[in-house]
């Protein structure tokens, strides 16, 4: 029996002999294996993070401070996506932007003039210097198919130029895959009505269509679609960071404050409420879509609070500090942190080379062969942002175009500049409507309605037809044909024809004396040249018949009618940096007119007058201005009608309309002005507080004293359909009164 156990026991340990060699070697291996393992640094084993950020507005300012507290806290972001704000947000940080970069960015923006969108008044051609400064209001109305209204309260032109500019060497990307963090966000393409997710294609385009707010910004085109803002179909796009492959989703919301039913009663409040309805519900989605949701309280702050981007930051960072216990578990060591930031890092795109080259698109063969002449002085040298932002802006400033983009191409191995214009969806034709409503008299407010109705190209690129009219105190046309001698050329010639018919009701001493009836025809052609987008000079003749006659009252001077003849000189220049209340810059203004025939004159006669207003800031908020007016006859007498006309709101507001008139005058207005209120985007553009003090003399006026001034003090209020100019005045010999107007102020 222990013989038997004894060689049992043998055999078996010889037969395990090979089971423990085995184990042995497996054994050596896990831990050959285990020591493999702590050389992998922790970033080849750690979740995979992505991001969803948010729209709203100016509220979306939060994520910048979101973003900053996982950097300081070494979470990484692997794949983001953002919607609206968000998507500016994300895109910039995806570029590899840093959080304190963003903010200086964001900070820097001029943000009512960027939504707003309109072109600056000192970057428009001559041309629409003139109908800014004769139509003072920002409405029109386009014919281009049928009659339409702009598609958006701006074309987004701004805001183009600084994505572009920002997102500028990764242009030409293949997929957004490809930057340093893999990106993507989200539109609503009105075609089909559905959500359009920007994985490739240009970064700058995907950007500015995510953040098209509808009815606020023009849609986005491209090709056959049309983008608008994101926030409609999918506003926290956490479900399109999942798609994107990371183990945990992080979704960080903007919670605004709850709506109460006495907020929702106007017809844009119930509009705007209805949308905020449906947009809360993609946000519901998106936030059962998130791992994590971090919830920014931002209620005690509007869409359009820009100016308040410190504190959201901060909300942004209160935010993530709040879930700090749930997110510290994906921070990141030291070691794995730099690790994360240089392959990170590793896809950066730095300098973008010197364009060599300029193409154009978008506007027709004709005129982007003009355009990419004019754009030739930025071809071999460095791009800079003002220079270009300026080359670009300007050609909005012509009046067929919305916008204009930019990105990089290249052929033949150079670097190129290739630059995108939009024509406008809606117009030309483009009519501008026009009200006035001047309550200088308050016993005698006088209404006229009106317009300018522009036709460009109507023979040849650079050519226009302009057709003012009016109807109310004033029935009247006006229509002027202008044209270029070759299309680059400075030379223009422009024939013009017009008839009016206007009740003119003169005062003395403040009180109505006489109706007078004022008809007027003529046909003119001038010569000129186009000095600059500032100035321009006139020569040319006009012909005409003028018919003057009393209606009721005492005679202030004698009722003729007949030819009229003149030949004329005009000089103009125009500097200021707004047509209804500049802030700064100097206008000038020369008429030289040689009158050879004229109902009532016994022979002929000069007429020259002048004007310059200039406007200085003397403070972020206030300016000075001084404004000068004068005219004269160069002592020729005979002129069978007064040549000059003042009183009420063309100069001395204390006296009546037509009070001071005679042969020869001059006139100076100082005063201040003051911002007291910036107004919302689209609604206006700011109040101001004004006063000034008016003096001058209209030599051998009948019944004015020998030096007649006074001064005046009111408020006006720049709005969308024009400034409302409140106030009063008083004078000498007993003139005062108060008055309103609206329409022109300056």
């Amino acid at each position: 029996m222990s013989r038997i156990c004894s060689f049992n026991s043998s055999r078996l340990s010889f037969r395990f002999q090979p089971l423990r060699l085995g184990i042995a070697l497996l054994a050596a291996l896990v831990s050959s294996l285990a020591a493999v393992s702590q050389s992998v640094p922790q970033s080849s084993k750690r979740l995979r993070i992505g991001v969803a950020l948010e729209g709203g507005g100016a509220l979306g300012l939060a994520h910048i401070g979101v973003l900053r507290w996982f950097e300081q806290h070494h979470i990484p972001v692997d794949y983001l996506a953002g919607t609206s704000m968000g998507g500016l947000v994300g895109g910039l940080y995806a570029t590899g932007k840093s959080p304190d970069e963003i903010e200086r960015l964001v900070k820097g923006i001029d943000w009512p003039r960027t939504i707003a969108g309109t072109t600056p008044f000192v970057d428009l051609s001559f041309r629409r210097k003139e109908d800014a400064r004769a139509i003072p209001n920002d409405l029109s109305i386009g014919f281009k198919r049928g009659v339409s209204l702009p598609s958006g309260l701006s074309a987004g032109h701004e805001v183009s130029l600084i994505i572009d500019f920002e997102t500028l060497a990764y242009s030409t990307l293949k997929s957004f895959d490809d930057l340093p963090i893999p990106f993507r966000c989200v539109s609503t393409e009105l075609v089909s009505g559905k959500a359009h997710v920007f994985r490739d294609g240009p970064l700058g385009l995907a950007m500015r269509s995510t953040m098209s707010l509808p009815g606020i910004f023009d849609p986005v085109p491209d090709g056959e679609r049309l983008y608008v803002d994101g926030a409609l179909v999918d506003n926290l796009p956490t479900d399109v960071v999942r798609e994107m492959g990371p183990d945990v989703v992080i979704g960080v919301h903007l919670q605004v404050a709850p709506a109460t039913a006495e907020e929702i009663q106007s017809l844009f409040s119930v509009l705007g409420r209805s949308i905020t309805v449906g947009v809360a519900n993609t946000e519901l989605r998106g936030m059962e879509g998130a791992d994590i949701v971090l919830k920014v309280d931002v209620q005690k702050f509007g869409g359009l609070d820009f100016t308040k981007a410190d504190a959201l930051i901060q909300r942004g960072m209160q935010a993530a500090e709040e879930k700090s216990k749930v997110l510290q578990a994906y921070s990141l060591d030291q070691a794995a942190w730099t690790e994360y930031v240089v392959q990170r890092d590793a896809r950066l795109i730095g300098a973008v080379g010197v364009p060599q080259f300029v193409r154009v698109e978008g506007g027709g063969a004709d005129a982007d062969q003009k355009i990419q002449k004019f754009l030739q002085p930025l071809v071999g040298k460095p791009i800079n942002a003002q220079k270009l932002d300026s080359y670009l802006t300007r050609l909005t400033g012509v009046g067929r175009f919305e916008s204009a983009s930019f990105g990089l191409t290249h052929k033949d191995g150079e670097v190129g500049l290739l630059v995108t214009v939009q024509e406008k969806n809606y117009a030309p034709p483009v009519l501008q409507p026009a009200f006035e409503v001047n309550g200088s008299q308050p016993d005698n407010v006088t209404f006229s309605l009106g317009g300018r109705l522009t036709i460009l190209d109507i023979a040849g690129f650079g050519s226009e037809l302009r057709t003012d009219f009016q109807f109310g105190n004033t029935y009247g046309f006006a229509s002027e044909f202008y044209k270029r001698f070759t299309q680059t050329s400075k030379w223009f010639y422009a024939p013009r024809f017009g008839a009016s018919n206007s009740a003119q009701r003169i005062y003395s001493n403040g009180d109505p004396v006489a109706d007078y009836k004022l008809g007027r025809a003529e046909f003119g052609l001038d010569v000129g040249y186009s000095l600059s987008r500032f100035s321009e000079l006139r020569v040319g003749y006009e012909v005409g018949y003028l018919d003057a006659r009393l209606k009721l009252g005492t005679p202030q001077f004698s009722s003729v009618s007949g030819r009229l003849g003149a030949s004329r000189v005009r000089f103009s220049t125009d500097h200021l940096d707004n047509p209804i209340i500049p802030r700064r810059g100097y206008f000038g203004e020369l008429n030289f007119h040689w009158v050879d025939t004229s109902p009532g004159a016994p022979a002929a006669f000069p007429t020259l007058e002048l004007k310059a207003d200039f406007f200085k800031p003397v403070s972020h908020p206030a300016s000075i201005f001084l404004l000068a007016r004068g005219g004269s006859t160069l002592g020729y007498a005979g002129t069978g009608l007064p040549q000059y006309f003042q009183g009420g709101t063309t100069g001395w507001l204390a006296y009546g309309p037509n009070e001071l008139r005679g042969d020869q005058y001059y006139l100076f207005r100082a005063g201040y002005l003051h911002n007291v209120l910036t107004l919302p985007p689209f609604i206006g553009q700011g109040v101001y507080a004004v006063a000034f003090y008016e003096v001058g003399k209209m030599f051998n006026a009948p019944e004015v004293s020998r030096l007649p001034n006074d001064g005046a003090a009111g408020v006006i209020a720049q709005t969308a359909i024009g400034p409302l100019f409140i106030g009063g005045s008083v004078g000498d010999t007993g003139h005062a009164k108060w008055f309103f107007a609206l329409g022109r102020v300056f």
